[in-house]
This record gives C-alpha cells, sequence and structure tokens, in this order.
C-alpha cells in the first residue's frame, strides 16, 4: 500500500471498502500532568519515560507523546530535560517522539519554543512531533455533584498569532507540527493554517475529548467525535487521530477506526480503573488488539513516517 493510498483519512467513504485496510498509528500519551494517586504507573524522570517508549513500542505504538515532569511528579519546564528524555529514547528504541508544548507559559511564546529550539540542535535529541493546539478553551472541570465548577480561571489560552509563531519556529528546528483540535473552530483554523502554508500537508491533527466534567472541549462520544472530523477539509491530505482527557478513548475507538482514523490513547490522559490501572504498554496492546481485530495492524515507525510525510 503506498502513502497516496492511505492518506485523506478525513474523507469518511475513504475506509471500510478499501481493498486494504489503512494501517493504524498508535500514539501513547504516557504521563501529561496524570498523578499516581490512582495508576502508579504514571512514567515521571527521564528513565521511566524512556522504559515506557520501549515497551509501549513493543506493544504496537509507534509514536510516544510526554510531558517533562520533575521525580516527584511535579510540572517540569526545563528544555535540558526535555533533551535528557529525548535522547534517552532514542537509545532505547525507534519510536517516533512528539513533544508537549502544552501550557508551559501563557504568556511568552518564546518560552514555550525554548525547548523545542534546544532539541532541534541535535539529531539525538530533536523530536519528531510538537504539538501545537490550534485555538483556545477553558478548561475547568465541572463537579455535578457539588454543583459547582473546581475552578473558574484555568484558560487554555493559544491566539492565532502564538500558534503561527510555533508552527514556525518548529518547522525552523525540524520539527513537524502535530495540531490539537478541541472544538469546531479549532478544526476550521486547521484549514487556514494549511491553506496559507504555515502548516505543510500532510498534516497530523488530534481530535481532543474530555469527561471528568471538562466541559471545554466535545465529550467522548461518537456524536462529539463526528461533529470534528466531519468539517476537516477533504480537500487536504490529513491524518487524524483521536485522544480523550481524563475519559475512557474505547468508548470512540470503534468509530475512529471505522472512519478510517488513528488512535492515541495513554495513562496520562486516565488512569483505567475499570481496567485494574494497566502500564502505559498494556494499555496500547489493548488498542493494537482491537485495530487488528477489524483489519487494521498496527503501523511500523517507517509505516507511520510516510502516513504522515516525516522523514528520518
Amino acid at each position: 500500500m503506498s502513502a497516496n493510498d492511505s492518506i485523506a483519512s478525513n474523507n469518511p467513504e475513504h475506509g471500510a471498502s478499501n481493498a486494504v485496510a489503512k494501517k493504524l498509528i498508535i500514539t501513547v500519551r504516557v504521563n501529561e500532568y496524570m498523578s499516581r494517586d490512582i495508576n502508579r504507573n504514571v512514567p515521571f524522570t527521564p528513565d521511566e519515560i524512556a522504559e515506557t517508549a520501549a515497551e509501549c513500542r513493543a506493544a504496537g505504538a509507534s509514536i510516544i507523546h510526554f510531558h517533562a515532569r520533575k521525580p516527584d511528579g511535579g510540572k517540569c519546564h526545563e528544555p535540558e530535560v526535555y533533551a535528557e528524555i529525548v535522547a534517552k529514547i532514542r537509545e532505547k528504541c525507534d519510536i517516533l517522539i512528539d513533544s508537549t508544548l502544552g501550557q508551559i507559559t501563557v504568556n511568552e511564546d518564546e518560552n514555550r519554543l525554548a525547548h523545542i529550539k534546544l532539541m532541534g540542535q541535535k539529531s539525538s535529541t530533536r523530536p519528531d512531533f510538537a504539538a501545537v493546539d490550534t485555538g483556545s478553551s477553558n478548561i475547568d472541570a465541572y463537579d455535578p455533584v457539588q454543583k459547582k465548577f473546581l475552578t473558574t480561571n484555568k484558560i487554555y489560552k493559544n491566539s492565532t498569532e502564538t500558534c503561527l509563531f510555533l508552527a514556525k519556529g518548529m518547522t525552523d528546528a525540524g520539527v513537524k507540527p502535530h495540531l490539537s483540535v478541541w472544538a469546531v473552530p479549532f478544526v476550521r483554523m486547521v484549514d487556514a493554517f494549511l491553506d496559507m502554508g504555515a502548516i505543510k500537508e500532510p498534516a497530523y491533527v488530534q481530535c481532543v475529548l474530555a469527561e471528568g466534567g471538562i466541559v471545554g472541549a466535545h465529550p467522548c462520544t461518537t456524536r462529539g467525535l463526528e461533529a470534528l472530523i466531519d468539517f476537516l477539509p477533504p480537500q487536504r491530505l490529513i491524518e487524524w487521530t483521536v485522544a480523550c482527557k481524563e475519559g475512557n478513548l474505547f468508548n470512540v475507538a470503534s468509530t475512529a477506526l471505522d472512519r478510517n482514523g488513528h488512535l492515541a490513547p495513554g495513562i496520562g490522559d486516565y488512569p483505567y480503573p475499570e481496567l485494574g490501572c494497566p502500564t502505559n504498554a498494556e494499555l496500547v496492546r489493548r488498542f493494537a488488539e482491537l485495530g487488528r481485530a477489524v483489519g487494521r495492524e498496527p503501523t511500523t515507525t517507517d509505516e507511520a513516517r510516510v502516513l504522515l510525510g516525516i522523514g528520518k
């Protein structure tokens, strides 16, 4: 199967009727800012993240998304720690690496890009992707039991100016922007960025769904996911995946597989207590088995590179 046969997954008719099913890209989201209170397997240190990467690669993942953390699990924004993590992952396995930009700071774009610039100086520390969220959202969680929001001032701020600055900085550093969309306006922004050439095709778009009281994104339901992917521009070369913050991704996995999308599970987003609080690798293995059950074998890293237009 050529790359041209398997791109354009935003077309809902480009799916189950194919003579050869598209292979499945599994991106494992290993730690985000999840604590170990419920799932003790969340990796924090560079060595733990690197070991997790190798285990997940063996289980069927071809991309790892990570956040740098302090040994006690606290937030870490030091560029040198990010570079150490990437170097240690590269020593362990060939998995593709997707570094966060996240909420490193809400008011200084240059700071958000600092670790990408540092890592991009050497091939041994350069990630393959970095995440750009193509819009802003309220990320406060609502508690229906207490009938109140747990916080009322959390804003994930990503102005158009910021997004363009980050995308250009990543591209200049040899890192492909990985675009995250939380709502339909985010998807429309992706189309605009592609139209103006700020992002090169094929684009890699992550549909971010949310549960756990987070109402700033679509719910983790078939309708919530389809509301996003139905607005993906059909004339563009796009590969899309789906993640769920604070919720069980299995709720939409079958829809994504049927619509020729990809999957981005991880205990960094949700601890999966209903599965006995698995490791990231155990979770990847379950999603890989689900893909194989419908004829979608997980990609190798080289196959993922072809689908996503990533060179070695």
